[in-house]
């Protein structure tokens, strides 16, 4: 098993930068254009419950697995969702949600 934690540096749109070592890197997903971008101040907020579903965090999951060097293989991915999103009003599983996000 491999951890890694990725940062929350994602931002709408393509980046570039002169330095070298804070290079961003860019992402297309469904004609969106994302990049990861250490330096930048417009990150993707991850706290609002639209993230959960969003192509922001496909492109995040992507690139913590880019990070970890693993090469090209199947990989077993756990994903989480807030309990408001994963319980209903009556506080059972809400499978819709659930379906959603396995859907990603």
């Amino acid at each position: 098993m491999k951890t890694l934690i990725s940062p929350n540096s994602f931002k709408p749109e393509w980046s570039f930068s002169l330095l070298d070592d804070a290079a961003p890197a860019n992402y297309e997903i469904d004609g969106e254009k994302f990049s990861f971008d250490p330096l930048s101040a417009d990150a993707v907020v991850t706290t609002e419950t639209r993230y959960q579903y969003s192509d922001v965090n496909v492109v995040a999951i992507q690139h913590a697995l880019q990070q970890t060097g693993l090469k090209a293989q199947p990989v077993d991915v756990i994903v989480t969702l807030p309990i408001s999103e994963y319980l209903d009003a009556n506080n059972q599983k809400n499978k819709q949600n659930i379906e959603r996000k396995k859907k990603m």
